[in-house]
């Protein structure tokens, strides 16, 4: 069979799946009397999902849905694991981390699982334009934030970052802010030179327009190897336009997946219906996030997976027919089995 005959035989079997499942209200399927998707601080990309997934979720299905804001993304992991949080939005690195046990997580959270890559977030430093810091090399010298309070993980892409120009922590005037907004407010307040971020959010579209001049994304510098070796992320290049804030031209910027999480304690039927929303009215999510709209769908499952997805997503993926034999491996490896 041809590529384009597989991609129409799947597009084929997916419109039949979701016709089958969206042929009564999905309200009928869903076990839960309320649905909270626990997300990062307002302001954040992560806010901006969990209220476009709840809207959406709520819409579709009947089931009063709400997304809460938390300090930062880590602090709700050991929630998912207990089951006190029904969905969640994580980094693929955070997840992982927390799934294996790595730091900051003194223990493995074994019952976290993934539902689906809800965006494939860009991210990277952030100057004000005015100030000529175009490369991550500018940035040698300046006051630059490098780590977050209540995002630990992210303090180990901060310091990739700086190792794609070859330069540590040593080579900059380190700063340390509690979250993502409060790192950007730095920048507007000239308390810091550079600051990182998720890219376009907004709080950096409100740092864009306040500061005279608006902000410049920095690119990264030519050594794409610290970006690689984290789980879930790679290197891209972001291309100009309206809805890339600050992108002044090519410029190369780490991307990653954030994944809307779980844990084994969601019912099976509940968490494929979310999927099947999700899926079925993703255009609905790209009209409510600018972000999302340069990612495909049938990307909610990446090629390589950064921790073990529920056995309820496993079966939507599974009809839809973006779930593979790989995938089955690496669930399996994941699993210890």
């Amino acid at each position: 069979m041809s590529i384009r005959a597989k991609s129409v035989f799947r597009s084929v079997v997916a419109a039949a799946v979701i016709s089958i499942a969206f042929g009564q209200p999905a309200s009928a399927d869903l076990s839960v009397d309320r649905i909270t998707v626990a997300t990062g601080p307002a302001g954040t990309l992560y806010a901006q999902l969990g209220t476009a997934l709840s809207t959406v979720i709520q819409d579709k299905t009947g089931v009063p849905s709400t997304a809460r804001p938390h300090g930062g993304t880590s602090q709700y992991l050991p929630q998912l694991h207990r089951g006190e949080v029904f969905l969640g939005i994580n980094s693929g690195l955070d997840a992982n981390a927390a799934f294996t046990g790595k730091e900051p997580y003194p223990q493995a959270m074994d019952q976290v699982r993934a539902v689906l890559v809800l965006a494939q977030a860009k991210y990277s430093f952030i100057s004000r334009a005015e100030d000529d810091i175009v490369t991550v090399a500018d940035v040698k010298g300046k006051r630059v934030i490098t780590a977050y309070r209540t995002l630990a993980l992210f303090d180990d892409v901060n310091r990739a970052v700086l190792a794609t120009a070859g330069l540590t922590e040593d080579d900059v005037q380190a700063v340390a802010e509690t979250n993502v907004p409060s790192a950007i407010k730095a920048l507007t307040e000239d308390r810091v030179d550079v600051t990182a971020s998720i890219l376009g959010i907004p709080a950096h579209r409100e740092a864009d327009a306040a500061i005279p001049g608006g902000t410049r994304v920095v690119a990264l510098g030519p050594d794409d190897a610290p970006i690689n070796a984290l789980p879930s992320f790679h290197v891209g290049i972001l291309e100009p336009g309206p809805a890339a804030v600050g992108v002044k031209e090519p410029t190369r910027v780490a991307i990653y997946d954030s994944y809307l999480n779980t844990g084994t304690h969601a019912n099976a039927d509940d968490i494929y219906t979310v999927v099947m929303t999700t899926y079925e009215n993703w255009g609905d999510m790209q009209k409510a996030v600018p972000a999302l709209r340069g990612m495909n769908r049938d990307d909610m499952v990446p090629a390589q997976i950064s921790h073990p997805f529920h056995e309820g997503a496993i079966k939507a993926f599974k009809e839809l027919g973006l779930w593979t034999p790989e995938h089955d491996q690496q669930q399996a490896k994941l699993l210890g089995q």
